[in-house]
């Protein structure tokens, strides 16, 4: 076989056909896939594009799976995963998520909370009404065209809302505590030891003389009132003996009256199908011993003649919530113990934590409450489970609280505090409980009333001597 010449080397040894020379081992010509050269038509190139684009697509989605646990581990159980972790009470899931699946039966009514839902537009500060005095408490008109004001000067005052201008003033026989509306128009006054205020506002406004509009019923020293009945009857609870009197009749006249030997605290109204009851409130004759609840019928002949009681808290409280027709019970809390009671006739009462230092409580959704601390706090709890649901911070000290007729919205008055100068007012609502709006009220804002029909809500503040009308558009 014949051998040709190294180019590099120069030595006589290449064979026919090599590719590298045996003595210098040096390349005589590239290698095969050294010198084939790709050649790809436009077709070519965009599917080797596309090609390439699948690729990165299949690597960044199995990058998302393994970020994710889904790729190569074992999934974690439903309970213990962050969807379901966040599905807590205090965040509710959306209605229209699909729910995990359970092994036992569906829940109860109270075993869950009701899906996420908006709280009503917040309220917005209307009007603000200057006065010389400091307030003491208010009331609204049935028609909420009016707006009542007691001061500390021992005055009763009545403002136009559309306007803030004083309308009339009437001078009461004392220096009352508290104000409450009646039926008819009719205003009474607490706290006075002379007896018991009623005022006609149809008269007080139409120019009558005092005689005419203002008539002092002899029960002294009323701490509490409550109508229920038709004809209606007024129940009137007092500091002084602990005498609890029933008034009849258009003229409002004693007919009843029962004698407690424990200080009395309040009355509460205890709707039911087969007849209104009342609730006395009573407290322990010593701190350490459990107060009372007593139960009877505002109605019956004679006043208190059927009557039962009951006993396991220490000082039972009850907060002032407007009536729904729906239901036929009373919420109750025990200051001294820190719990909500749910009560109704011929049920066993339901206890349930109510968080520290409970000032007010409110019927709320699915058979909950809502109870306002004293520390700052509203604590959602289930009556049903008889646990703590959630907790919202309030941003102050609450001085007293309202609901809303609708029973979505709970206004609380945040005047309290070791000096009593908070100027804010919190409206509480929505799924989960939140904070809707907080609003400047003035320097000691320490009451809360709510008209009838949801849409207006009266703040007194009595360091600013000024009441704030909030508006809901």
């Amino acid at each position: 076989m014949s051998k040709t010449k190294c180019p590099r080397c120069g030595a006589l040894s290449i064979r026919q056909g090599a590719a590298k020379c045996p003595s210098c081992r040096a390349w005589v010509s590239s290698p095969k896939l050294a010198r084939s050269r790709m050649r790809l038509g436009p077709l070519g190139v965009v599917l080797l594009a596309a090609g390439l684009g699948g690729f990165g697509m299949l690597a960044g989605g199995a990058a998302v799976l393994v970020s994710q646990g889904r790729l190569g581990a074992s999934r974690a159980p439903a309970s213990a995963s962050p969807a379901s972790s966040a599905a807590s009470p205090a965040a509710p899931t959306s209605a229209n998520a699909a729910p995990p699946p359970r092994a036992s039966a569906a829940p109860g009514p109270d075993t869950a909370p009701p899906p996420s839902s908006e709280a009503p537009r917040a309220f917005e500060v209307a009007r603000i009404v200057r006065l010389d005095a400091p307030p003491v408490d208010v009331a609204l008109a049935d028609d909420a065209s009016r707006l009542f004001v007691l001061c500390e000067d021992g005055t009763l005052r009545a403002y136009a809302l559309d306007s803030g201008v004083e309308k009339a003033r009437a001078r009461i026989p004392g220096k009352g505590t508290a104000l409450r509306r009646l039926s008819s128009g009719r205003l009474v006054v607490l706290g006075i030891a002379a007896g018991l205020p009623l005022v006609d506002t149809a008269s007080w406004l139409s120019g009558a003389a005092p005689s005419a509009y203002l008539k002092t019923i002899a029960v002294k020293g009323a701490l509490d009132v409550a109508a229920s009945g038709d004809p209606p009857v007024l129940v009137v609870a007092t500091s002084q003996g602990g005498r609890v009197v029933r008034l009849a009749g258009p003229s409002l006249v004693a007919d009843g009256e029962l004698v407690f030997s424990t200080p009395i605290r309040g009355l509460a109204p205890l709707p039911s199908a087969g007849g209104d009851r009342l609730l006395v409130l009573l407290d322990g004759r010593v701190p350490t011993e459990p107060g009372s609840v007593i139960v009877l019928d505002p109605a019956a002949r004679p006043f208190g003649g059927a009557r039962a009681a009951w006993s396991s808290l220490l000082e039972p409280r009850a907060s002032v919530a407007p009536r729904s027709a729906s239901s036929e019970r009373a919420l109750l809390f025990d200051r001294a113990t820190a719990q909500v009671v749910g009560f109704s006739v011929g049920d066993e009462p339901r206890l349930a934590p109510a968080g520290p230092q409970p000032i007010a409580a409110f019927p709320w959704s699915g058979d909950r409450a809502v109870v306002i601390g004293a520390a700052g706090e509203g604590t959602l709890v289930s009556l049903d489970r008889r646990e703590v649901l959630a907790t919202v911070a309030l941003g102050g000290v609450p001085s007293s609280a309202a609901l809303s007729p609708d029973g979505a919205t709970i206004l609380v008055a945040l005047g309290g505090g070791p000096r009593g100068k908070g100027a804010t007012t919190v409206e509480l609502g929505g799924e989960p409980l939140r904070i809707v709006s907080t609003l400047q009220t003035g320097e000691g804002s320490h009451v809360v009333s709510v008209a009838s029909s949801g849409r207006l809500v009266v703040v007194a503040a009595s360091s600013a001597r000024i009441v704030t009308v909030l508006r809901r558009p």
